[in-house]
């Protein structure tokens, strides 16, 4: 047996919390010594208070904690019980990260306007283009990414299919139920519908032609796509140009990096002259 100090230095735990799951019934001492009050713990008490620590950070409160051992909860369900937190703390931490770089691209865009950085925005006459593409609402943006993942899995790299694009069709930026269009532009000017995942299935269809369209290339993760419609913003402002269209976001190189910092983007958005 153990006294509270030995037992508190063995679990890597304070006497003070010791002293508390007593009091509370959560974890009793093994054995008091009835003369000297000294209370002794036993090294199988062990799994008992890693079990209590582990529900407690698992965000338990110690009411629950306490009806979970009355349950006698076995080790593979808290196991389950870790895998959704793993989860659930992961997706938070993602949702951060997006945060951070989307601070990161804002304050870069700040700088680039205080430097009068140029404006890279490019002039383009563009063709009537043939296109395999589905529109939906997509319930989130993670929901959308997974549609692209089945896209490019439908239609390989080494077949005739082009670029991937997407098409926001929203009139207004949603986080959530977002209206796109999502697929791959062909070389043919025919093709049969292609399935994906339940009745889901990309249709042939073609982009309409634009005559001028002013484009930008971004590079790096979709929270930096915004300093691109920025910059195409200030261009057509200075020029005298106004927006004629729904904008296009043609994928011209994938992420690999796990942040998305060397994905490539092209904007393109439909103006025209804006006419005294």
């Amino acid at each position: 047996m153990f006294t509270v100090g030995e037992f508190s230095r063995l679990a890597q735990v304070s006497k003070r919390l010791l002293r508390y799951y007593d009091e509370i019934d959560l974890l009793k001492p093994i054995q008091i010594d009835p003369l000297t009050g000294y209370r002794y713990y036993s090294a199988e008490q062990m799994s008992l208070l890693n079990r209590i620590l582990a529900l407690k950070d698992l965000g338990l409160s110690l009411d629950q904690i306490q009806r979970i051992l009355r349950d006698n909860i076995s080790t593979d369900e808290i196991q389950g019980m870790l895998l959704l937190k793993k989860a659930e703390i992961e997706q938070q931490l993602q949702g951060e990260l997006k945060r951070i770089r989307n601070i990161e691209s804002r304050l870069q865009s700040i700088r680039n306007t205080e430097a009068h950085k140029p404006l890279n925005v490019v002039i383009k006459n563009t063709p009537a283009q043939p296109v395999l593409s589905l529109r939906m609402i997509v319930e989130t943006f993670e929901h959308g990414i997974s549609l692209f993942g089945q896209i490019r899995k439908v239609l390989p790299e080494k077949n005739s299919y082009g670029l991937c694009f997407c098409i926001c069709h929203d009139d207004d930026i949603v986080d959530r139920d977002m209206d796109l269009e999502m697929g791959r532009f062909i070389e043919t000017q025919s093709h049969a519908p292609v399935p994906l995942v339940g009745d889901l299935q990309l249709c042939f269809r073609e982009l309409p032609a634009v005559e001028t369209m002013a484009t930008i290339v971004v590079k790096g993760s979709l929270e930096t796509i915004h300093t691109g419609y920025t910059e195409i913003g200030t261009w057509a402002e200075v020029n005298d140009y106004r927006f004629a269209g729904t904008p296009r976001e043609i994928c011209l190189q994938d992420a690999l990096t796990a942040d998305g910092s060397d994905l490539i983007t092209e904007i393109q958005f439909p103006i025209a002259p804006i006419r005294n």
